[in-house]
């Protein structure tokens, strides 16, 4: 599988499957976008800890699509049956359509996505609304290990 999407007249963003060979971008992606874009996060767990979650649990039991831009990995989204359980962007390329271009291949591969987000969130919360998410719930945080409020968003493909 490999799809692309245009972002600008010279840029690009392909689209493929991620592999166990991905875990150390995939890890050093997830720590940096929650570290920049997500300060208000507690850690709670070693990198060491989280590398071995990426590679046994998110690559292992998830449908992982990798964003690659100019050759590198810039991005990815994590699936599961009916639910977008990651996206993450690299924190230099965040608000350069790598995201969209996630969300744009989770749809084309799902007729129902839903995603928790935390309330915090303000920026993620207007992205995935932009890309037809509408909250369907929430929580005050007893569901996540983070302990924070969150919401539940949903988008259902248009059936013809």
């Amino acid at each position: 599988m490999k799809e692309t999407h245009w972002l600008a007249s010279d840029q690009t963003v392909a689209v493929r499957h991620g592999s166990a060979a991905d875990a150390d971008a995939l890890t050093a992606i997830f720590l940096a976008a929650r570290r920049h874009s997500m300060s208000y996060l507690p850690t709670l767990h070693s990198d060491a800890d989280t590398r071995w979650w990426m590679e046994h649990v998110v690559l292992g039991r998830s449908e992982v699509l990798v964003a690659i831009r100019g050759g590198e990995i810039a991005g990815f989204a994590a699936l599961g049956a009916g639910s977008l359980d990651h996206l993450y962007v690299a924190p230099a390329l965040q608000s350069a359509g790598i995201g969209a271009s996630l969300v744009q291949a989770a749809q084309a591969r799902r007729t129902i996505l839903a995603l928790h987000v935390f309330e915090q969130n303000v920026g993620g919360r207007r992205f995935y609304g932009r890309h037809g998410f509408t909250v369907t719930g929430g929580s005050d945080g007893s569901g996540n290990e983070e302990g924070l409020p969150d919401l539940e968003m949903t988008w259902r493909a248009i059936q013809p």
